[in-house]
């Protein structure tokens, strides 16, 4: 078909050039870019993280409580979404598919919420909680109302950081890093702009930072 001049030989071959396997220098920083992004994923520090402060704060059902709320309730709507082809991805990379997602995590972590409170849940618990649902509003305000995609992964990332230097050990903040790294993936995968990434950083850190005033 080359030979007919119509350019389909050369088309084939910058995708075959494109493709992950046949270019080692660019497939490497995907990789690892596509790792990062997975293991820093919002529902996977949801879903852990809150053990972690159960386990050290002395409630470590109340952890797991708050990490089927707020990650492992939210993955599997995100899943069922995804079979019934509501959404592309787990990462939710397309904005237009974001305002239903978000509004069923909205609801999920509210009733969480409503259920520590009537359960006098410890004051951490609904520390995390009310910040979670603060930091989701936000999201969900920026992501909706100002048409701009505020990446979740570094919002959730800073957010965590920030409870955890002030609910548990302030040995925390040293992982800092590890949201300038999530932002990194998120930029290099193409979901993000650099400013989305910082936006997302900023408005969780500063929310979860005073959701924690209150601990």
């Amino acid at each position: 078909m080359a030979d007919i001049g119509d350019g389909t030989g050369a088309i084939a071959a910058e995708r075959e050039d494109a493709a992950p396997g046949r270019v080692p220098g660019r497939a490497r920083p995907a990789r690892w870019a596509k790792a990062v992004t997975d293991v820093g994923a919002p529902w996977v520090l949801n879903a852990v993280l809150p053990v972690w402060f159960g386990v050290v704060l002395g409630a470590p059902w109340w952890g797991v409580f708050v990490a089927v709320t707020a990650g492992v309730l939210p993955i599997c709507m995100i899943v069922a979404m995804m079979v019934r082809r509501r959404v592309a991805d787990v990462h939710v990379t397309d904005r237009s598919e974001r305002t239903a997602v978000l509004g069923g995590i909205i609801a999920l972590v509210l009733a969480g919420l409503v259920i520590e409170a009537l359960a006098s849940a410890p004051a951490w618990a609904l520390v995390v909680g009310a910040a979670g649902l603060a930091t989701i509003l936000a999201v969900g305000a920026v992501t909706v109302a100002g048409r701009w995609k505020v990446s979740v992964h570094t919002a959730v990332a800073g957010g965590w950081v920030v409870l955890a230097a002030a609910l548990v050990t302030p040995w925390a903040l040293l992982a800092a890093p590890s949201v300038a790294v999530i932002g990194w993936s998120r930029v290099a995968l193409g979901d993000h702009t650099k400013l989305q990434v910082i936006a997302g950083a900023v408005l969780g850190a500063v929310i979860c930072g005073v959701a924690s005033l209150w601990a």
